[in-house]
């Protein structure tokens, strides 16, 4: 079992969380009433949203320690993610383009409907070369759906509502991942009981990750169910289209070396925790599901920083704050001192989805609002491409430092060329930034 801090921290978190909705009621300025001023479509991606985040949190809290427990090592797992980022990075820009031409729901529906199958093909096998063929496929398929996210969501959404849809629906996805991640934590002890084997075993980890299958599927119907307007973009005329080369190439570039950065750190915080701190999957789960539930809360505060700061400077400013935590995760030796210093980072920095940032909705938004429409689902491929064909790059060299224990080095590289591309991405970005927030208003009645 976790010990006594981990429960009364995450108590803590909850009760606050709490605490503020009931004051946010009293005033009328609850979720809710929110939720109701958002149009059909964007009150759809809004239910998708914690289904999404559920499940995709509990299968990167206990996908790579499932690795080590059905017996491979360190070197290993670092190359199932190697793979998956990559092959992710190559696919996305053809499915922008996809998307660009055919439409976001259809490409969605594909590339979803493909990744559930692969995903839930994965959790049974244990032959080493067909686990590294279906992290390609995985990567393929996550691609044809990951992508089309911002571009749709700013497509259905009005200009008035999109930055607190934007926070509203980062809130929603990084408060699921907290439950994920609690379950992540809590399941393997429930399998474990049934199969009477122990909590880091195989089995018991195998029987909590099918438990994201349905909630995968789940997550799948609001996307079904929205009506999209979509006109067939003629491929000549698209080409031609393409104005905004300097903005896309910076975006690209910031991407890029935010992905090479996070490579280094983010996809093997478990395997941190697990192996350099020697936590269990119970500690595991409920420090990943405090960071979460911080970074939930937090989000939903967002746009008051963003109408006093806008958004380049809000952005900025909270990454580099975030820096220092990372780096300094990386030399903890003690596990509390780990978790606080992950929550930070989480908060500041953020991970791979749905573990964001604060200040990561308004990033997604800005480079969607920077760019033309018809260059947006393009532009969104172009960015994944950049942050995840580079994540894969960081991860294969991260491999050989984790399995010699050198994860100070890991952290001081990923903080050092975080720290350089969102310099840069202010140097570039603040002289659009220049427009005040819309109020949010109710949708016209029909």
């Amino acid at each position: 079992m976790a010990p006594l801090w981990v429960w009364l921290v995450a108590g803590a978190l909850l009760l606050v969380i709490a605490f503020v909705l009931v004051r946010q009621a009293k005033k009328g300025t609850l979720i809710g009433e929110r939720f109701s001023g958002f149009s059909r479509n964007a009150r759809l991606l809004l239910l998708r949203s914690p289904f999404s985040g559920l499940s995709v949190s509990l299968l990167r809290l206990l996908f790579n320690l499932y690795l080590l427990a059905v017996g491979f090592d360190m070197l290993f797992v670092a190359q199932f993610a190697a793979i998956n980022w990559t092959c992710h990075g190559l696919s996305v820009i053809p499915s922008g383009i996809l998307s660009d031409l055919f439409g976001r729901r259809r490409v969605f529906l594909i590339g979803y409907s493909g990744n559930l199958l692969a995903t839930t093909t994965v959790i049974f096998v244990t032959d080493p070369t067909l686990l590294l063929v279906l992290a390609g496929i995985i990567g393929l398929f996550e691609g044809g759906h990951a992508i089309v996210g911002p571009p749709f969501m700013v497509e259905q959404s009005r200009e008035d509502e999109r930055v607190h849809l934007f926070s509203l629906n980062g809130g929603i996805q990084v408060g699921a991942a907290s439950v994920g991640n609690l379950a992540g934590g809590l399941l393997p002890l429930l399998f474990a009981s049934l199969f009477h084997v122990s909590p880091e075993s195989a089995p018991a980890l195998r029987g909590a990750l099918l438990c994201a299958v349905p909630i995968m599927l789940c997550s799948v119907i609001p996307i079904y169910l929205i009506r999209e307007e979509w006109k067939p973009i003629d491929i000549r005329r698209w080409v031609k289209g393409i104005e905004s080369y300097g903005r896309i190439g910076m975006l690209a570039m910031t991407e890029g070396l935010v992905g090479f950065a996070m490579g280094f750190s983010a996809p093997f915080y478990n395997l941190f925790f697990d192996q350099h701190l020697n936590a269990t999957t119970t500690q595991i789960g409920m420090i990943f599901a405090a960071g979460s539930i911080a970074s939930a809360l937090l989000t939903l505060f967002t746009p008051l920083i963003v109408q006093r700061w806008g958004r380049v400077r809000t952005v900025t400013l909270v990454k580099l704050l975030g820096i220092p935590a990372l780096v300094l995760l990386g030399m903890s030796q003690n596990i509390v001192w780990a978790g606080v210093l992950y929550v930070i980072t989480i908060l500041l920095v953020g991970g791979p989805y749905p573990n964001k940032g604060i200040s990561d909705p308004i990033y997604s938004l800005f480079a969607m609002e920077v760019v033309k429409e018809r260059e947006r689902g393009t532009t969104n491929g172009i960015m994944h491409a950049f942050v995840e064909f580079p994540m894969g790059i960081g991860a294969g060299l991260a491999g050989p430092l984790m399995a010699m224990g050198d994860w100070q080095t890991a952290y001081l590289i990923g903080g050092g060329v975080l720290a350089t591309a969102f310099v840069l991405y202010y140097l570039y970005f603040v002289r659009y930034d220049s427009r005040p927030v819309p109020v949010l208003q109710p949708a016209p009645a029909r």
